[in-house]
Parts: C-alpha cells; structure tokens; sequence
C-alpha cells in the first residue's frame, strides 16, 4: 500500500493520494467499463476502439477523467479538426467518452467523491455536442444518376475488352457492380468468400453477407441478399474467368488485389474513383460506392418493392433509415398508380374468368 498524505480539519478527513494511487484507480475504472461492456454483449473489436478512443482524449487533455472540463473537450475536438477528421469520427470519440462518463458517473460517482471530493464532471453540451443525423451527412445521398451510370458500366465493359490488364478491370466492374445489384456495403463486399455465393439457393442464388454492420456494438449482423438482375451469371463468369487470375485457390476472398490478398475498402474506394476519371467524368458527375447502394434501394423502390422488404435487404435496424435510402425519380407517383390499376384489371379479369 502507497503512502498518502492526510490533512485533518475539524469537519472531516481528507485523503490526498499520490500521483500513482490515481494512476491505479483510473486504471481500474477503465477495466470496470471494459467488463461492462463485455456483459451487454459488445464485441472485442468494439470494446478495443472504445477505450482506445478514450485513453487518446485523457492522453490529449493530461488530466484523470474526474479533473476534465468542457475546455479539455474543444481542445481536443480542436485538435481533430485540425487534423482533417471528419464530423462522423469525431462524434464516434463522443460516444466513447459520454459512455465512460456515464458508466462511472452511475457506479463510482460516490468513490470519487470519498477519494477527490469532486463530482464526475459533465463535459459535453450544446457548445460542443456532435448530433447524430443533421451533421453526419450533408444533404441527402443521391444515388448516380441512370445515364451517368450506365456509361460507367458501358465505359468498363469497353475497357475489358481491350486493356492488356483487362483482369483487374474486370474484378473492378464485377465488384462495384455487384454493390449496385445487390444492395451491399463496401466492407460487406470486400469480406465476401467464393463460398458466400451461393448458386444453389432461391431462383437464382443468394449472397451469404457475414460481416454486416450491426448496432451499438452488437457485431456483424448477417443475411442473406438474392442475386438480383442478373448478378449470378455475372458471379458465376468472374469466378470461374477472371479471379483465377488473382489466385489458384478456390476458396477464400472473392475479391482480391494483385498480390493475392483480400481487397480492402479504401483500395476499392480509390479504384471506383480512378476508373471514373479513366473515362473522363467530369466533377460533378463522380460518385461513391454508397451511392450505389442508394441506386439499388432508388431502383428497387421505383419498381414497388414495399420498405419492409428493402429494410431487409439493406441489412438496417431502424427502417426510418431506410426511407432516407429510397429517392424515387419525379415520375414515381405516376409509375405506382399506373402499377395499382393494372393489378386490380387483372384481378378483374381473373375474377370475371372465374364466374
């Protein structure tokens, strides 16, 4: 047991601890979180970037997490700007810290009174707080607009027939255009196996998707997505063509890069923006692989396809997200009608064949 020193008034007795009692019983407090964390079911990963993202603030501030101020929280919030951070992982560095601070506020709030004689201290207000919907997107996604995709996917498909390295455009037209038929994430596609397609299931084969986004810290949230709009031929022609090229074994990733490892999200990010500029899109005609997704939930709404189902295939918990993933073109309301009439005509006729 360390030393400490004791200072005595006449109201009450005070234990001041050294520098390495604070040490300890921070330490402690962190691993208390890290437990808890654990018992509700957050994964590893998760827990690791949650108190990684913590200790990266307490290290920033150089005060205990009881001695912090909303000063310590601009500073530090200062310092992501300046490093060119976007709004979302900055908010991401909030979530970590008001959990902290919430968990130990509930469970040591009383210890750290006895021991510093200070509350835990509220830090984030409305001078700082990062919201979660207004300032996480600017402006609603929309997706690439149709005559501009299609001479993304006319522009590649020319490029294959003619590239000497017409493999590795290849993998890159089947890959992106694989998240614009099914509807995929990045990360999702890139973590795909050849034994994910599954040829053998529904009409015409399903996507095993084992690494969807999950919420709060719940893990990878799988599904099953249908090969939709010819996808499965296309699969099919790309794992028995194109990605021996990339590797002799007929298992393991899907998409791969030139060295026979998986291909990773900000490579394939980078490709999707290093073809189009191969065909000279302009500026304001780029757009994101999650645009293609957008397009996928946009074509799939447009052909009357009701938000529970495309909730499903999105892989989203909240469906008030998947609202914000459907922009039907202005002749959209006309479509559903003109859809409506000719299935109560044909119920008619089917009722009056009956008669």
């Amino acid at each position: 047991m360390k030393n400490r020193l004791t200072v005595i008034n006449k109201s009450e007795t005070t234990t001041i601890h050294t520098y390495e009692d604070s040490v300890a019983f921070q330490s402690k407090l962190l691993a208390s979180w890290e437990r808890q964390q654990k018992i509700v079911g957050y994964t590893d990963a998760t827990i690791a970037l949650n108190i990684s993202k913590v200790l990266e603030f307490l290290k920033g501030c150089n005060h205990f997490i009881w001695e912090i101020t909303p000063l310590d929280v601009d500073n530090f919030y200062e310092n992501l700007v300046g490093k060119g951070l976007a709004y979302s992982t900055r908010r991401k560095y909030q979530s970590s810290l008001s959990s902290f601070l919430d968990f130990i506020r509930s469970r040591y709030g009383h210890e750290i009174w006895q021991n510093y004689r200070v509350s835990v201290p509220v830090v984030l207000d409305r001078f700082n707080r990062h919201l979660h919907l207004k300032s996480d997107v600017e402006g609603k996604v929309s997706p690439p607009n149709s005559a501009v995709l299609e001479r993304f996917w006319d522009g590649m498909k020319l490029r294959i027939k003619h590239a000497r390295k017409y493999y590795t455009i290849a993998r890159d037209y089947t890959f992106f255009r694989a998240i614009e038929l099914s509807g995929m994430r990045l990360f999702e596609a890139t973590m795909l196996d050849v034994s994910d397609c599954r040829f053998d299931l529904g009409d015409n084969g399903k996507l095993y998707i084992r690494f969807g986004k999950g919420s709060r810290g719940s893990g990878y949230k799988r599904r099953w997505v249908p090969m939709l709009d010819g996808l499965d031929t296309l699969l099919k022609w790309y794992i028995t063509e194109i990605r021996p090229w990339f590797s002799n074994n007929e298992d393991g990733p899907l998409f791969m890069n030139e060295s026979g490892q998986r291909l990773d999200k900000n490579t394939a990010r980078s490709n999707l923006r290093r073809r189009q500029d191969e065909l000279g899109f302009k500026e304001h005609e780029i757009f994101t692989p999650h645009q293609l997704r957008h397009s996928f939930a946009t074509r799939l709404t447009e052909a009357g396809v009701d938000l529970l189902t495309l909730r499903t295939l999105l892989g989203h918990v909240d469906i008030t997200t998947t609202l914000t993933y459907s922009n039907p073109g202005s002749n959209y309301i006309e479509k559903r009608i003109t859809m409506a009439q000719n299935k109560w005509k044909q119920m008619l006729l089917d009722d009056g064949g009956n008669q």
